[in-house]
């Protein structure tokens, strides 16, 4: 683990253009703390911000710059979602679990909302509901089931199927058959978000170095643990490690990195819509994740531009043609969209688990992660952030099955690139037949 991490390309992003900058520089010489969180996204900054909550001494590490991985590069979709309907999580682990997953879901967007407010961060955090539009009638039937359990088991009557009619008017494309809605669902800036979030921080005592990667991490005895960094080191009594589907760029996750595999989602964004159009596309500014495998997601931006995204190619290079083919997607769902200018194209990595569950655990008493958020990271790494903290105060986390379940390493990891092309072209097959 001495190798320096590596870096990769960042397209420039809608995000980027248009969110604040941090003027945090590189951690030089040695130092102590009572917590070293690795990762300045969404999981290491939530995390900070409970440690400094809670009286903890707190220094935050980033290889690169806030926000700089998927917390600066996703959607921006709050949603108090996991990848399986509610159903099935309660098939597969119970249905106290699921019960209870559907609480934190819902926590993991409020503690989102709540850090919002009482940091002052201008990111545009407003509860415009969100969309799960529909093309097959399987998918219809799932998540009509989902509504009606939630209703029938968690007394939660505000997810509702809409109808062809309905679903077309509030979306602005007749290309769906139904759609479920979640009101509680919010929009953010992710990374003036993150940026916010971190100023904030560093206000409050929080100690954040960029330009920092954590090169090796050696746990010396059961209650100390050091870090050591290009240009200095930290000792502290707990780490935190909170690099998601970065992890594989960091020495310090090679504990972790074959418990999950990352995938690309590549994002698309529109030059503003033109005012004709404006006015019948997500007119009442809904997210939209879509029901399929390989999900499509879409949303408007603050000055009328359209964001599109949707999975990437199998490798962790993002090739032209990915953006080419989700043109053509856009145009397939918005054909009065075709041939509208760009202005963005960027791509991301989503971390992705065997059972789709991100998870929460630790390495040893001084070493804690949270990670493989299966792209509903932009709400659970909030819940999963403070929870970490809790775990670095010597307290007891129960995440349901994100803590419970076995997280281990995921068999034939070193073929994961083909076999993440099969799976690729087995799942469009699927959402092709509605199979």
């Amino acid at each position: 683990m001495n190798a320096a991490p590596a870096t990769e390309a960042h397209p420039d992003s809608y995000w980027a253009a248009t969110a604040g900058h941090t003027r945090f520089g590189p951690l030089t010489g040695d130092t102590e703390t009572d917590v070293v969180v690795v990762g300045g996204g969404f999981t290491g900054l939530a995390a900070a911000y409970d440690l400094n909550r809670a009286g903890r001494d707190c220094i935050v590490l980033e290889a690169n710059d806030i926000g700089w991985g998927a917390s600066g590069r996703n959607g921006g979709m709050v949603v108090p979602r996991y990848k399986h309907t509610y159903p099935a999580l309660a098939a597969r682990y119970g249905e106290e679990a699921a019960l209870a997953m559907h609480a934190a879901a819902h926590r993991a967007v409020d503690t989102v909302e709540n850090i919002v407010a009482d940091c002052a961060i201008d990111c545009a955090f407003v509860r415009h509901g969100h969309l799960t539009p529909i093309v097959h009638a399987r998918d219809e039937a799932r998540f009509a089931a989902d509504a009606e359990w939630l209703a029938r088991h968690a007394g939660d009557h505000q997810p509702v199927m809409l109808d062809r009619a309905e679903a077309a008017r509030r979306i602005g494309t007749d290309y769906y058959r139904a759609a479920y809605f979640e009101p509680r669902g919010a929009g953010i800036h992710p990374l003036a978000y993150c940026v916010g979030l971190a100023i904030a921080l560093s206000a409050r005592g929080v100690r954040i170095h960029t330009a920092t990667p954590a090169l090796h991490w050696h746990a010396a005895a059961a209650a100390a643990v050091t870090v050591r960094t290009p240009r200095g080191t930290v000792k502290a009594r707990h780490l935190v490690l909170a690099t998601n589907g970065y992890t594989d760029l960091t020495p310090a996750g090679a504990a972790l990195r074959q418990r999950i595999v990352p995938m690309v989602s590549s994002v698309i964004a529109t030059a503003p819509l033109p005012p004709a159009i404006r006015e019948r596309v997500l007119a009442a500014g809904h997210l939209v994740t879509d029901a399929k495998r390989l999900t499509n997601y879409y949303r408007l931006l603050p000055d009328g531009a359209l964001l599109f995204g949707g999975r990437g190619g199998a490798s962790n290079q993002t090739r032209p043609a990915v953006y080419r083919r989700l043109e053509k997607e856009l145009a397939r769902i918005f054909p009065a969209l075709a041939g509208l200018p760009l202005a963005y194209r960027w791509s991301g990595r989503v971390a992705v688990t065997l059972d789709g569950l991100p998870h929460i655990g630790g390495l040893n008493g001084t070493v804690s992660y949270a990670l493989g958020y299966n792209g509903r990271g932009v709400a659970l790494s909030a819940l999963l952030g403070r929870m970490l903290a809790r775990l670095a105060c010597d307290e007891t986390v129960d995440a349901g099955p994100m803590s419970k379940t076995a997280f281990g390493g995921i068999p034939l990891h070193a073929l994961r690139v083909p076999g993440k092309q099969l799976a690729m072209t087995y799942y469009r097959l699927l959402d092709a037949i509605g199979a």
